[in-house]
């Protein structure tokens, strides 16, 4: 969906996405542990034009301890 200036409304989407470097600084952990978060299932990572990025929602709700 495109708002009136033709932008793509990505808050529609649901979602931000956020690199690596950042996930590993908002959970104060190694770039390897996200890795071992992605492998045990906790994380979904998502590839947008061969760069690695994972969703806001779901680092916030590890955070808080949810599950996905």
């Amino acid at each position: 969906m495109s708002t009136p200036t033709g932008q793509t409304e990505i808050q529609n989407l649901g979602d931000r996405l956020l690199r690596k470097k950042t996930v590993a600084e908002m959970l104060a952990c190694s770039l390897r542990h996200v890795d071992r978060l992605v492998a045990a299932g906790h994380l979904t990572r998502t590839h947008v034009m061969g760069a690695l990025r994972f969703q806001l929602s779901e680092v916030q709700m590890l955070i808080s301890g949810g599950t996905r």
